[in-house]
């Protein structure tokens, strides 16, 4: 059961500061990620240029193998570039969201961009379904009708949702993408999961896997609620500018910035979420 994280992407003055990346990468890894999934949501890939993606998968790639990158553009051609990019790499695999913003899309013609995807390379293809954030699902029928998925990242707070595709397509990589839910992904035999949470606490996702491996329900919970505590603080101050200041938090270094439209927490955000913070973390590091 892998732990992957959605490598946040650190800006400096409004660029990619290529060497936090690394070093940020490096030492989440160092702490038990497996895997690093890149310009993500989390990564803020949709505010991303074409050649910033390009960098962030070389950094990735100097780090470890075990790269999954995110290529969904709204400009096809983009897409397609960026894959033939990634083929200079050994990498796991490439990822994409649905195409989004057009909701006249039919099914047809999404599952038509998936199949471009994969006959453009051969590395594998891996759906990375977010409707909350492009405004369409892709359901486990509707994946395994694509034909040439050989893995999903599934955002939503549906675990039935993400087990439908392990029970229609068991030969694919299913990974949860909600914090809220790492025990319960565990517990019920996922692939593992590709969270946010990996970039400031990898240690702690670690404890969960190892719990529920031991079958220690009780540690594994009180780890898992401790998770959602930070996240009923975190997510009305915004959790895309709020993961940046948590890894400050726990990791004790700075990781740079996001980049507007998800702008940095005010002082004020920083200082409520420290002083809330305070007390889970030091709970967690008694577990």
């Amino acid at each position: 059961m892998d732990i992957i994280a959605p490598i946040i992407t650190p800006f400096r003055s409004g660029k990619v500061d290529v060497e936090t990346f690394i070093n940020h990468a490096k030492n989440i890894m160092k702490k038990g990620v497996d895997a690093l999934f890149v310009a993500g949501t989390t990564g803020l890939g949709p505010a991303l240029s074409l050649e910033e993606r390009e960098a962030l998968l070389e950094a990735a790639s100097s780090v470890t193998r075990r790269v999954i990158m995110q290529v969904g553009f709204l400009n096809v051609y983009d897409v397609l570039a960026l894959v033939k990019y990634a083929e200079k790499f050994d990498i796991e695999a490439v990822a994409s969201v649905p195409p989004y913003y057009f909701p006249g899309l039919s099914q047809r013609q999404v599952a038509k961009y998936f199949r471009e995807l994969c006959a453009a390379t051969s590395l594998p293809v891996y759906l990375y379904n977010y409707p909350a954030a492009v405004g369409r699902n892709v359901d486990a029928e509707m994946a395994k009708a694509i034909g040439c998925l050989k893995g999903v990242k599934d955002t939503n707070p549906d675990l039935a949702h993400t087990l439908a595709y392990k029970r229609l397509m068991p030969e694919i990589k299913a990974y949860k993408g909600s914090d809220s839910l790492v025990m319960a992904s565990f517990a019920v035999g996922l692939d593992g999961v590709i969270v946010a949470s990996a970039n400031y606490i990898p240690d702690v996702l670690v404890k969960i896997r190892d719990a529920v491996l031991r079958r220690d329900v009780e540690k594994a919970k009180r780890l898992q609620f401790l998770i959602n505590e930070i996240l009923e603080v975190a997510t009305p101050l915004g959790y895309n500018s709020s993961v940046y200041e948590l890894v400050r938090i726990f990791q004790g270094y700075d990781p740079g910035e996001p980049r507007p439209p998800i702008y940095p927490l005010e002082s004020e955000e920083r200082e409520k979420l420290a002083k809330a913070v305070s007390r889970i973390k030091e709970a967690l590091n008694k577990l």
